[in-house]
């Protein structure tokens, strides 16, 4: 069957965006700080509820609900914005703790789900991000909730670095989060 060679395919851009630290190699440290526990569960959230005010470990818990209550399509979108906020965070922090948070947050999520519930989330996931025209979507969904506007401060707790890069960067630094955490095409990223 032509269809398994490219749904692996994907499955494997996917889970490389995932477990990839932006500017680094694979996670390689296996015990860390837990950034969900730090924050109360959202619930799960709808396009609508999301915002570009949560942060990672809020999205990533809200992805947990969904996920646990049978909301596979909302849980896509939490983790569409909650990797790319985090590997927005990681760029724009440039530190190994803030790339470490990237790679270990999703692990902490899914650490939440049951196996049945990660094998249902990830063949969901993979469904809808290896057609070319759902992850525009996806992609256009993310840009429409846009940039973050909080301060990282969830990783600086933990010694995920004290500055940002400047203002003037940020938009780059989104374009790249988008491109290298979710593969969208760079001509239909418009920066908000």
């Amino acid at each position: 069957m032509k269809t398994a060679p490219l749904i692996m395919f994907v499955l494997s851009l996917i889970l490389t965006g995932c477990a990839q630290s932006p500017g680094s190699g694979l996670n390689k440290k296996a015990a860390g700080p837990t950034f969900l526990a730090q924050v109360a569960s959202p619930g799960c959230l709808g396009a609508a509820s999301i915002n570009n005010t949560l942060t990672p470990p809020a999205l990533y818990q809200g992805m947990v609900s969904c996920v646990k209550a049978n909301n596979v399509s909302d849980g896509i979108l939490l983790y569409a914005v909650a990797g790319s906020y985090s590997y927005f965070d990681a760029l724009r922090l440039n530190s190994d703790q803030a790339r470490e948070a990237h790679s270990s947050m999703l692990g902490e999520a899914l650490g939440m789900l049951t196996p049945q519930q990660r094998q249902t989330f990830w063949q969901a996931l993979n469904a809808k991000l290896s057609d070319k025209q759902q992850l525009a979507g996806v992609c256009r969904q993310v840009q429409a909730i846009g940039k973050p506007v909080y301060a990282p401060v969830y990783l600086m707790s933990v010694g995920g670095g004290s500055s940002e890069t400047g203002a003037a960067e940020q938009p780059k630094l989104w374009n790249q989060a988008l491109s290298g955490y979710l593969h969208c095409a760079t001509d239909i990223v418009s920066i908000r």
